[in-house]
């Protein structure tokens, strides 16, 4: 499918785009794409409507041609690998962790060469960071994401579908080059690349059920033990349910509907029915099993109430809280002058490290845990001459 554009309406028309849907035209845009230097990358998953969550749509731009690859059923997706950890190649991608964990998922990429247009609007101060909203800003460009809670898994897809995902990469690339130059006028391309390197390199393990999670539910807290225990059964069979169904836990019931139900027990079946926000396939499936989940665990010892975790915490010394002090005063002084926010700055818990233990000397605060070597560079003799000079 090739979709035309008219120059003269770029900013409201569709983009050009071609769709890419069997193993032989895939064939061909790996040929195509193969002398590319620089590619504009996004994916689209199903995680708002499957429990076993998938990549549905992977879109690509370089700087002539944009493809939407059909990777439910194209075969070889995976040979798209060496061009993702090729250094001489750069990857272009907005807000890319979520990408990188769905495609090292599913197909066991890797990455080198990565430009986050995400990133470098962080560190340029940028106050809204979506891509809509970025693509507004700084290309005049209007992308709606009235399409983003679409469930991609659906096929066939409609035109307008295809229009968004396009949408995501068409422009990227131009974006990117924006922002690039914006960087290397306030001298931050060293900062961006650090940034970029660290973001490749974080570890992504693979989504687990933790039966523990229950206790960040909203109200968990308030719940005597016993009904902690009830909640907690709940959410297990919750999971268990999902699983079997398909679906996000959410759908099959939501966190209120659990505290409800642990606060407001059924007395039978019939009562599912009725029960707000239970849809009619839940309490026809399984209404038996959820009175049978809390009926148990409401006989079963109750489970601890978990202290708040403290790591050792120890109160802060008068130094300490007077270091701090400073060095909040300095980083929110920094913002103001580089046009940053604080976070950006210097994050909270590295600031924390630094009035704990205040390092002797450059070395060692460029050895401190999570530090990056530009705020070293940039800030670490300020710092080091403030931390100090309160000795």
């Amino acid at each position: 499918m090739d979709c035309q554009l008219n120059n003269e309406t770029e900013t409201a028309s569709s983009p050009r785009y071609t769709f890419i849907a069997t193993n032989e035209e895939f064939r061909n845009v790996l040929e195509r794409l193969d002398s590319s230097s620089r590619l504009a990358i996004d994916v689209e998953a199903d995680s708002l409507y499957h429990y076993f969550e998938k990549v549905c749509l992977i879109q690509i731009s370089s700087d002539s041609d944009t493809y939407i690859l059909d990777p439910l059923t194209i075969d070889k997706i995976d040979t798209l690998a060496p061009m993702m950890s090729d250094p001489a190649v750069e990857k272009v991608f907005h807000a890319a962790s979520y990408d990188f964990y769905c495609l090292q998922r599913d197909y066991g990429f890797s990455f080198r060469n990565v430009f986050d247009t995400h990133i470098a609007a962080q560190l340029l101060g940028y106050e809204f960071l979506g891509l809509s909203a970025l693509m507004e800003d700084l290309l005049g460009i209007h992308h709606s994401k009235r399409r983003q809670r679409d469930d991609w898994s659906r096929r066939p897809l409609k035109s307008e579908q295809l229009e968004y995902a396009a949408m995501d990469t068409y422009h990227l690339l131009r974006l990117r080059d924006t922002l690039a130059m914006e960087l290397k006028q306030k001298g931050r391309q060293n900062w961006a690349s650090e940034e970029f390197e660290t973001a490749v390199a974080v570890e992504r393990p693979p989504k687990e059920f933790d039966p523990e999670g229950f206790r960040r539910i909203k109200g968990c807290r308030d719940l005597s033990s016993q009904e902690q225990t009830v909640l907690r059964a709940l959410y297990i069979l919750r999971d268990s349910i999902a699983r079997e169904l398909d679906v996000p836990p959410f759908k099959a019931m939501n966190n209120s509907v659990m505290i409800d139900l642990v606060r407001k027990p059924p007395r039978n079946t019939k009562e599912m029915f009725n029960r707000s926000g239970i849809s009619y396939r839940i309490a026809r499936k399984y209404s038996s099993d959820i009175l049978d989940t809390i009926r148990g665990a409401r006989q079963q010892d109750p489970v601890p109430l978990q202290p708040p975790v403290r790591n050792n915490w120890k109160p802060l010394s008068q130094e300490t809280k007077h270091r701090m002090n400073a060095l909040k005063d300095w980083r929110k002084s920094k913002a103001k002058e580089l046009d940053l926010h604080i976070g950006v700055v210097f994050p909270a818990n590295l600031l924390e490290n630094l009035a704990e233990t205040p390092p002797a000397d450059l070395k060692e605060l460029q050895n401190l845990s999570g530090m990056r070597q530009w705020r070293v560079q940039e800030f670490g003799e300020e710092l080091l001459g403030l931390l100090h000079s309160r000795e």
